[in-house]
């Protein structure tokens, strides 16, 4: 299924999604690892990019 048929997460459920990554490697006291380093920066881009269509439709 191609991207554009997906619907975008809200900023809420990405910024849900960053804190569940990292609240998991806390538990374990370890850093994040490679891939979940990889996971973080899709993410924080997705909330990044969510966050300014957010702004645009608000103005």
């Amino acid at each position: 299924m191609p991207d554009h048929d997906r619907e975008t997460p809200s900023p809420d459920a990405l910024n849900d999604a960053i804190r569940t990554l990292y609240a998991r490697a806390g538990e374990e006291r370890r850093p994040l690892t490679a891939d979940e380093q990889r996971i973080y920066r899709v993410l924080v881009a997705a909330w990044t990019e969510a966050m300014q269509g957010d702004q645009e439709l608000a103005a």
